[in-house]
């Protein structure tokens, strides 16, 4: 690794507040000598980089421009909390988007992690679900590691495995404030709320300010799309029996929220750029905190430089709403209501639901929508999975809206098959197991 390379270009802070705040005015003029009180833990906390993150198919200059942004929004992070002197810096889980990241993005870590050494910052780091390896070997045999692994043996960050035996905390004297870090986790594949594995410990318990990083589906925050979030779920009422923790710094969602449950004050960072199109409604960004042992003096969320989202719902009654268009008269309707929210800082999501024929399937210059995508904006992804395919028998019915018995159905697809048989042998086969079927489905309408 090269431990002093170059910061990225253009990266001078733009960082700003985003609506929904506590108290303050901008982040960037510093804080009084009254709000920065001795007992008063200061904390920059981030969490979901996903430096090296890629998107399938995607041109190789936007691709680059992408992960250009990413490390961009990672240094604004890196940036601010030298700016404001914080006491720390904490990163919840996937700083990288994969186990094996390249030597570029290793390199603009280190220099990151030097500049905050430098400038007397603590950081602590929490393993994810994609930069930590799933198993403990390679197929080689060697141990598997996480990338932040090296970080640590270099003394440049305390780095928390995401699934340890036993929570080990960390205990920091911060001026006169005894501060406690634990950190906890989720690996793919995994089972049960990891909250569980929380005991009561003497050691976290002298700590003035205790704090978990967890990096873990939480309840109510989930899709539910993935089995880890169905299996391996942290449950509210789990957070709030628990008194160890009064905070918990949570990674893995990628919008930012603030909770109060129980006792504990819950903070999910939420993602520094646009990974999906989960939450187009939200902005990526960092947190800026200020944590005491009565209480969180402030928790702003800081919005950093990111693409803008875009998404277009279209049913497939609108594009066909008589039956009758042809391949150019639908393409050119998708194409012209994506004009308007394209730009070359946008990513947009096109979504096509309902059902449709075949040969309306085909109408859909998908191809030529794409590449409209690529000139007029920064990405478009075309999300199909809600269309449904009619059968050439569903679409009869869907036209003429009658309803076919399953006899009548089970006739006229054998029909479809005999017809289209070029061989006599197969039409004749075809011709007995139809007729085997239809007196099977006589003898069970007897009975």
């Amino acid at each position: 690794m090269e431990g002093g390379a170059a910061p990225e270009k253009d990266c001078a802070p733009h960082c700003r507040m985003s609506e929904n705040n506590v108290g303050g005015n901008t982040a960037q003029t510093g804080f009084s000598d009254q709000q920065r009180s001795n007992d008063t833990i200061t904390v920059v906390f981030t969490a979901d980089n996903h430096l090296g993150y890629t998107t399938f198919g995607q041109q190789p200059v936007k691709r680059e421009e992408r992960q250009q942004r990413l490390r961009h929004a990672f240094q604004q992070a890196t940036d601010f909390a030298v700016g404001q002197g914080v006491d720390l810096f904490v990163q919840a889980g996937d700083l990288f988007d994969a186990t094996t990241p390249d030597e570029r993005d290793r390199s603009f870590v280190s220099a990151r992690l030097a500049q905050l050494r430098q400038a007397g910052i603590r950081v602590f780091a929490l393993g994810g679900v994609n930069d930590t390896p799933a198993e403990t070997h390679t197929l080689l045999g060697d141990a598997a590691q996480a990338p932040q692994v090296s970080y640590a043996h270099l003394g440049v960050m305390h780095y928390f495995p995401p699934n340890p035996t036993q929570l080990e905390p960390v205990m920091v004297k911060i001026r006169d404030v005894l501060v406690g870090i634990c950190g906890l986790g989720v690996l793919a594949g995994q089972e049960g709320n990891p909250l569980t594995r929380v005991h009561e410990q003497s050691e976290i318990e002298r700590a003035a300010v205790s704090i978990l990083l967890l990096h873990a589906p939480i309840e109510g925050l989930t899709t539910g799309r993935s089995l880890l979030e169905r299996r391996a779920q942290v449950s509210r009422s789990s957070i709030e029996d628990q008194s160890l923790f009064r905070y918990i710094l949570a990674g893995y969602h990628h919008s930012y929220q603030h909770l109060h449950i129980g006792q504990c004050e819950v903070i999910v960072a939420g993602a520094t750029q646009h990974i999906d199109f989960s939450d187009p409604d939200q902005e990526p960004g960092f947190v800026f905190l200020g944590l005491a042992a009565d209480g969180i003096r402030w928790c702003k969320h800081i919005v950093v430089d990111s693409l803008k989202l875009q998404r277009l719902l279209l049913q497939t009654s609108e594009l066909w709403p008589d039956g009758t268009s042809t391949t150019a008269s639908t393409t050119d309707s998708i194409l012209e209501q994506l004009q308007p929210l394209c730009s070359e800082e946008t990513m947009v999501q096109l979504r096509l639901e309902g059902q449709l024929t075949r040969g309306q399937y085909h109408q859909l210059d998908l191809n030529q929508i794409r590449r409209y995508g690529e000139e007029h904006c920064f990405a478009l992804a075309i999300d199909d999975s809600g269309l449904e395919i009619l059968s050439e028998l569903e679409a009869i019915s869907a036209e003429t809206g009658e309803r076919f018995s399953p006899r009548e159905e089970l006739m006229a697809l054998a029909d479809e098959w005999i017809a289209v048989a070029d061989d006599e042998q197969e039409k004749k086969a075809l011709r007995a197991t139809k007729e085997d079927l239809l007196a099977a489905m006589d003898e069970v309408k007897r009975r």
